[in-house]
């Protein structure tokens, strides 16, 4: 063959090549997520016997991940064959938001036991926040009198919903970027705060001071991390609850209004909601004041993180673009 006929042929195949090494160097946000998620299944596969932790029915966990994943896929190669690719990238986005609800609680279960020999340390906490002139206790007090702190119990009950506003509504309003960014900077606080929580471990001002802290769940759930923290065999359940410092209420609070900050009539109710989330973590009692400012100082790091990967997040999506017009 004459070396003139390759040319063309090579000329054409470079550039792709290119263009496939600079996907995997500098990933979208669907694969910045694979990337993520093969990462957690690694550290939980690799951290878990390291760390004498029995999962119950792995196998049932595994086959339902898969299951999850191979009704996913052929969806997505159809909306991606038919051009609906903002449909296509809305269902990866449920569908790693769904991913990374289960898996994370494997990383914090591990951070946990990293740091079962490291004695609690609640009376620091309770020192610093004495430092600022302040005592949870008398808070707490306070808010068991007061419509306030009766309010900010029922705030401090919707966080989870509040996240899911965070996700599904900019999904479906065509702010599919804010969903995105709202799931990665969750993972960068995550990276950002579980070495402080291995490091820094503690339950709740109410284990220190020896109060009733409400609602009464959130003092069932932290007595997981003490159930974490025993040494020998560990059989896993989800870590709700275990995490003291930095405050992952307040993160997710900060996220939320993070990532409807987009929608400017919601931007002052997202605030003041987000608000009294930060502040019931205190009057309910399940915080230290030192909590709040940690998960403050890890929210706004995340979301700054985040702000600088934003350029490869849904970066072929239109930012006009409607859920109901996809």
């Amino acid at each position: 063959m004459d070396a003139s006929h390759g040319t063309p042929l090579m000329s054409t195949i470079a550039p792709q090549v290119r263009l496939k090494a600079r996907a995997l160097v500098h990933p979208g946000f669907n694969l910045q997520m694979a990337y993520a998620g093969a990462g957690l299944l690694l550290i939980a596969f690799i951290g878990c016997p390291l760390m004498s932790i029995r999962v119950a029915n792995p196998g049932t966990l595994a086959i339902g991940l898969g299951a999850i994943a191979v009704l996913t896929l052929p969806v997505v190669l159809y909306l991606h064959e038919k051009k609906k690719y903002y449909l296509r990238d809305s269902l990866l986005t449920v569908f790693w938001a769904f991913f990374f609800t289960l898996m994370l609680g494997f990383p914090v279960t591990l951070a946990a036991r990293l740091g079962m020999n490291i004695p609690l340390q609640d009376l620091r906490f309770e020192q610093w926040d004495s430092w600022l002139g302040i005592h949870v206790s008398d808070i707490h007090a306070w808010a068991l009198k007061h419509w306030f702190g009766m309010f900010a119990e029922k705030c401090y009950l919707q966080l989870f919903t509040f996240m899911q506003v965070a996700i599904l509504l900019p999904i479906f309003t065509g702010k599919l970027k804010s969903a995105q960014s709202f799931i990665v900077a969750n993972l960068v606080a995550f990276a950002i705060g579980l070495p402080f929580f291995a490091l820094l471990p503690g339950i709740d001002p109410w284990y220190a001071d020896h109060f009733m802290a409400v609602p009464d769940a959130a003092m069932c759930k932290s007595f997981v991390l003490l159930a974490i923290r025993q040494p020998g065999p560990y059989l896993y359940q989800y870590p709700a609850g275990a995490i003291c410092f930095p405050s992952f209420h307040v993160i997710w609070a900060i996220l939320c209004v993070y990532a409807l900050w987009s929608y400017r009539y919601l931007r002052l109710p997202a605030c003041v909601f987000g608000t009294l989330i930060v502040l019931s973590t205190v009057t309910t009692g399940n915080h230290y004041v030192v909590d709040v400012f940690g998960g403050i100082a890890v929210a706004l790091a995340a979301i700054l993180i985040t702000r600088c990967m934003r350029g490869s997040i849904a970066e072929h999506q239109p930012p006009d673009l409607r859920f109901w017009k996809a």
